[in-house]
């Protein structure tokens, strides 16, 4: 095989068919089908496509940063970038070729696009205020089994030692940014935000590419369009249908929303997969894909990723006393968090303490938001006014915890190896 039809091929991480076939992979085949009540069984263009996503990444943006950082214009990348959404394409002088060709995409709706299921999808996603952050943090660790995502996270030095809880508040601006209201429209912050991150993916790739540890016939395109699909669906339909066990009641227009408002933050971010789930059922089958694919390595590398982001939890070395004890009891609940929201093996494989009896505590919501979530469907007024504390709370929480509680979304200068 030459290395152009290796670049249009999946690569060997890949794991579809081999986890299918185990025991485990039909195991959860049934479960998912069970909560479904339907066959998840996919079309085979659907499943080939997607392993060959794993190899392709952002034609447009790559090509852009390509084209900037090859010669002296390369501080400019980004200030033109900025320029462009604040002021339209038309505003920058001389712009390259390769940035109009990028905005023509960004300023054209797709017609799949439908305002309404975005503004109610943001709105479902607010409805859970900041507890889904902690619930993606945790969940994060399912992908850091994936070599395919762990190895940019520990080339880059994200989520590891002293960045890691500042790379996670980033991402936390980025979540909220995305999902206040009217914020995806042209000159809203989170269309801003979305296209940022997809010029510093596109930054990421130029850099990790060409690094000896990235292996690309077996690890495919870094941030590769089937791993952005993955994180698409599970920031929408896998939170939609999880949370339930929390006492939260979204319906199935709820989750459909949540689903079509991510669909479009990836167009944003460049991320155009091969097929799109727009039914609950198919969110199933795109779950069962995702979760197949992944091929599982409990590397070093995924031990330092989720003991990097939890030390981040833990009391100083210096702390004494009462700070010290309300330290430790922090982060008991923070590793219950864990243990409660990922399965047993990936928190064992992790190497992180057993949380005991704290893993327990993440359902004691379920009362309380049950309560509300029943209140917000049957009290007039209840919807409004707990998506207003929530969008207070979420900025609150930002501004104390996140420098001027803004992100740069900036690569970082160097590699860690």
């Amino acid at each position: 095989m030459t290395q152009a039809e290796q670049h249009t091929a999946p690569p060997a991480a890949f794991a579809y068919y081999r986890n299918l076939d185990t025991e485990q992979g039909q195991a959860m085949k049934r479960r998912l089908e069970r909560f479904a009540g339907a066959d998840l069984s996919l079309p085979e263009n659907i499943i080939r496509g997607h392993g060959i996503a794993m190899n392709q990444g952002d034609p447009l943006s790559d090509t852009y940063i390509n084209a900037m950082f090859a010669g002296p214009e390369r501080a400019r990348a980004r200030p033109l970038i900025e320029q462009a959404l604040t002021s339209g394409i038309d505003s920058v002088t001389d712009a390259p070729a390769e940035l109009t060709a990028l905005f023509q995409q960004l300023d054209a709706e797709p017609e799949w696009l439908d305002w309404d299921l975005v503004e109610h999808g943001s709105e479902v996603f607010r409805r859970y205020g900041l507890g889904l952050y902690d619930f993606f943090g945790m969940m994060t660790f399912i992908g850091y089994r994936n070599p395919t995502v762990a190895k940019p996270l520990v080339l880059t030095g994200a989520y590891t030692g002293g960045s890691a809880f500042g790379r996670f508040l980033e991402t936390s601006r980025f979540w909220t940014d995305t999902s206040e209201p009217g914020a995806l429209r042209p000159g809203g912050v989170g269309r801003r935000s979305a296209v940022m991150v997809r010029i510093l993916h596109s930054i990421i790739r130029r850099t990790l590419l060409p690094h000896d540890e990235w292996d690309r016939p077996r690890l495919g395109m870094p941030l590769s369009q089937a791993d952005s699909f993955a994180t698409l669906m599970a920031s929408s339909f896998f939170p939609g249908q999880a949370l339930k066990m929390f006492g939260y009641r979204p319906t199935g227009d709820d989750i459909l929303a949540m689903m079509h408002q991510w669909r479009y933050i990836g167009y944003l971010m460049g991320i155009q997969p091969p097929w799109y789930p727009e039914t609950i059922t198919d969110g199933f089958r795109a779950q069962l894909l995702v979760l197949l694919s992944f091929g599982i390595e409990d590397s070093a590398d995924f031990r330092h990723l989720t003991q990097s982001f939890m030390s981040n939890y833990q009391p100083k070395q210096d702390t004494r006393g009462l700070r010290r004890l309300a330290g430790e009891v922090k982060y008991r609940i923070k590793l219950g968090q864990a243990r409660c929201y990922v399965q047993a093996d990936t928190y064992q494989a992790a190497g992180l303490p057993d949380p005991g009896l704290w893993r327990f505590l993440p359902f004691a919501s379920f009362v309380p938001n049950f309560l509300r979530e029943t209140a917000r469907r049957h009290i007039p007024g209840v919807s409004g006014l707990i998506d207003r504390r929530n969008r207070t709370a979420r900025q609150q929480w930002l501004r104390t915890h996140l420098e001027d509680g803004e992100a740069n979304f900036a690569p970082v200068q160097k590699l860690t190896r």
